[in-house]
């Protein structure tokens, strides 16, 4: 008959209690680390990934808003180019205004002074012809006379020129 050794049974019970607490005290938190462990490598990739996507998505709105900023320059300095183009404008303008008031009133000034110095001319002539004819004629002229007289006569000079 078989003969049951009690030593191997022992060992068997033995070895069967401690498959039992290591896997109660091993393996199983063992096993919930490494599962832990992985979720958690898991759950760093996805992240990851969304920071990944995020970045893009800075780089793409940072390159639409230099974009944007570029056009927003351009168009500054398109404005500005044509504002100093408006005011060189006015100011030749202006100038050109300035100039013509000045020259207008160089010519009224000098027909102002032309006309006083023909007053003066005829006022000192019709005193000298005055003068003349009184020495070569007897009668003396009164200087009424002799300034509508030199009036005529330059009136007719005046005609004869144009």
């Amino acid at each position: 008959m078989i003969t049951v050794n009690y030593a191997f049974v022992i060992v068997i019970l033995n070895f069967i209690l401690l498959l039992i607490v290591l896997n109660k005290l091993l393996y199983k938190p063992i096993k919930q680390f490494l599962k832990e462990r992985q979720q958690k490598i898991s759950d760093d990739i996805d992240e990851a990934k969304a920071s990944r996507e995020e970045a893009e998505q800075l780089v793409i709105e940072k390159e639409e808003e230099l974009k944007e900023s570029a056009e927003e320059i351009r168009k500054m300095k398109n404005a500005a180019k044509r504002d100093a183009e408006s005011q060189a404008t006015q100011i030749v303008k202006s100038a050109k205004n300035q100039e013509k008031k000045i020259l207008k009133e160089t010519e009224d000034q000098l027909q102002n002074e032309k006309t006083k110095v023909m007053h003066e001319i005829e006022g000192e002539l019709a005193t000298m012809i005055s003068e003349l004819s009184s020495k070569f004629i007897s009668k003396k002229f009164d200087d009424k006379d002799d300034k509508e007289l030199i009036r005529k006569m330059l009136a007719e000079r005046e005609k004869s020129e144009k």
